[in-house]
Formats: C-alpha cells, structure tokens, sequence
C-alpha cells in the first residue's frame, strides 16, 4: 500500500518504520522546514509537502500535533482511508473535547468525504509495534476499517474493533488515562493496554 504519514514525530516515525519493514510504500508529509525531515531520511521514506503525500496516498495517517490537524481541511482526503492518530490534548496533557465530540469525529467534519478511522491513540510510540498489547480502533466504514485491521496487524499487534468512530472520544479518554499514569509515574515501567475475555 502507498501510505502517507502527516507528521513524522514520535507517533508517525514509529508507525512508518513498522510498515515500510513490511513493504508498504510510506511517504512522510512534513511542512516546509519541519526539524523532521532528517529523521524520516533515517527512516529510509521519502518525503513530501503534506498535500502532495495525501494525493498519492492510498491511506492518509493524521500524526500531527492536534494544533495543527485542522491543516487537514485543505488536504485532498475525499474518498480516502484516514486513520486518526491523534489525541487532542492540551498545554497541561489533558484531554480537549472538540466541538464535534472527538478528535476523530472533528477530522471527519473537517475532511469532508474522507472515511476516518481512529487508531494508535491509546499506548506510547514506543510501544507500537510490541505485540503484548492490543490495538483498540473504530470508525464507520467497513471496507476503511478492514484496511486499517490489516495495517495494526502489520505491525504486529493484535487489531479490535470497538465499534463505530463516535467511540473515538471514549479511546481519547484512555488516552488521557495512559498519559496521567505515565507522566505521574502512578504505574511504574512501559504500560499499555489489552482486551481480556472469559
């Protein structure tokens, strides 16, 4: 698949290693001067301006800051498999709540046509990748979704689907627990989370 990754931090470096390890044509969409150009060169992805990696994109990953994911407004997204990465957290690391519910749901509305799952919002970059732990998404469209399992499972992880992209706000949630329990240290050590049945 070609996948474009808008953002190359912590998150879209991750995820694009992982996924041109298993042939997958990653492209990193940076904006001009951004200070992670070198790394995605390390990476060994080609890069380009955000636009022009979403045009040629069959999947459009979203890993940007949240303050600047409303960029994706002017992006060619129409028709396109989103996945959201993104949790929309504050100066202080909490939670925001967008106007349209969830990050996911206000990329939705700002990418008019595009069909947006969320996922890889829930662990550390770090982490992604590691298969102990599971990969929580959700979104509205079947088909998007089928093609966003199979990229978790490139990585590694074991995808599950919980449900439909208005429970994008309760996985930014988790979210909000993780970062709390990291950045206190209220849980010592790497942690993530995982889906147990009995």
């Amino acid at each position: 698949m070609k996948i474009a990754v808008l953002g190359f931090g912590n998150v879209g470096a991750q995820l694009g290693k992982l996924w041109a390890k298993k042939g997958h044509e990653v492209t990193a969409g940076l904006r001009e001067g951004s200070k992670d150009r070198q790394k995605a060169n390390d990476a060994g992805v080609s890069v380009a301006t955000l636009e022009d990696a979403a045009k040629s994109a069959d999947v459009v990953v979203i890993a940007l800051p949240w303050s600047a994911v409303e960029t994706v407004k002017a992006l060619p997204l129409d028709g396109k498999v989103v996945m959201d990465a993104v949790n929309p957290l504050g100066a202080d690391l909490s939670v925001q709540v967008p106007p349209a519910g969830s990050a996911g749901e206000q990329i939705a509305a700002w990418a008019k046509g595009a069909r947006v799952v969320k996922a890889f919002n829930t662990i550390g970059s770090a982490l992604m990748g590691d298969s102990t732990f599971d990969m929580m998404y959700c979104g509205d469209d079947a088909t998007a979704k089928k093609v966003v399992n199979s990229l978790i499972a490139d990585t590694g992880m074991k995808p599950v689907d919980v449900g439909p992209l208005s429970n994008a706000r309760y996985l930014e949630q988790i979210a909000g627990l993780w970062v709390d329990l990291v950045v206190k240290q209220r849980i010592p050590g790497a942690l993530g989370f995982g889906l147990v049945k009995k």
